[in-house]
């Protein structure tokens, strides 16, 4: 499977590791609201591996309220049909978790995200490789890790596939807006050339799976489509976390 980490971010967790072994803390945050939990229930939960395991109250609720809605969405790329299937609604408490898995390095939200992926399987056309949706360059410097990528491989395991990073995004993010600020046409009019087919063997001829987080109006999926059709893939559809309504 590709790196989905660069090396900076992955020494930065070291020292944060050795410094909190070195100089313990009492307090115990949410990695997701940065609320204080109670030492007695932190210490109960210090063995979890997963941020899941490791939220306040209060998201430990929210969470459990969640509710898991596949949805298909059908958009159209180089002409042909492309089924985008969904797990979620981006909104409330969905928004927060996204925004601190995207934004704010809590990676451990990602098995998670990789679980309700699990969720759209069966509806799902079939794939014979998973390709994500690439972070800008940019933006990947700055937060040390490929959010998308490392879901992308977790729903690759899951369905005994291989997982490519056949697309590349040229140049940096330029994004300053919020994406729902906007509407289709101007984006795709903006994504225009930014993604390009890096290793187009590895999809010529196949079914793609696109991975991508959160679809807003779908242009970013339409822009990676159109690309990969151009470099000979068979099929492309996709699935994302989440779903702006």
């Amino acid at each position: 499977m590709p790196r989905a980490y660069t090396p900076s971010f992955l020494a930065e967790r070291l020292v944060r590791q050795m410094l909190n072994w070195i100089f313990p803390s009492n307090d115990e945050l949410c990695p997701v609201c940065s609320r204080p939990i109670p030492p007695e229930l932190a210490e109960r939960r210090s063995s979890e591996r997963t941020a899941m395991g490791r939220l306040c109250a209060f998201c430990q609720q929210n969470l459990a309220l969640v509710p898991i809605q596949v949805q298909h969405t059908q958009l159209r790329a180089a002409g042909r049909p492309m089924m985008v299937a969904s797990a979620l609604v981006y909104d409330h408490f969905v928004r927060t978790l996204i925004r601190a898995y995207k934004y704010d390095r809590v990676v451990e939200i990602g098995p998670y995200f990789a679980a309700v992926l699990e969720a759209t399987r069966a509806v799902r056309p079939p794939a014979d490789v998973v390709v994500p949706v690439p972070t800008a360059p940019d933006r990947l410097r700055m937060r040390g890790y490929d959010h998308v990528l490392l879901v992308a491989s977790s729903c690759a395991r899951a369905g005994g596939l291989p997982c490519v990073r056949a697309l590349a995004r040229l140049g940096a993010s330029g994004h300053t807006r919020s994406q729902t600020a906007k509407d289709r046409s101007r984006r795709l009019r903006e994504l225009a050339g930014q993604f390009v087919v890096a290793d187009p063997g590895s999809i010529r001829g196949r079914r793609v799976l696109l991975v991508d987080d959160v679809m807003t109006t779908g242009a970013t999926l339409t822009t990676c489509a159109h690309a990969l059709y151009r470099a000979g893939a068979r099929a492309v559809h996709a699935v994302v976390i989440a779903r702006v309504e």
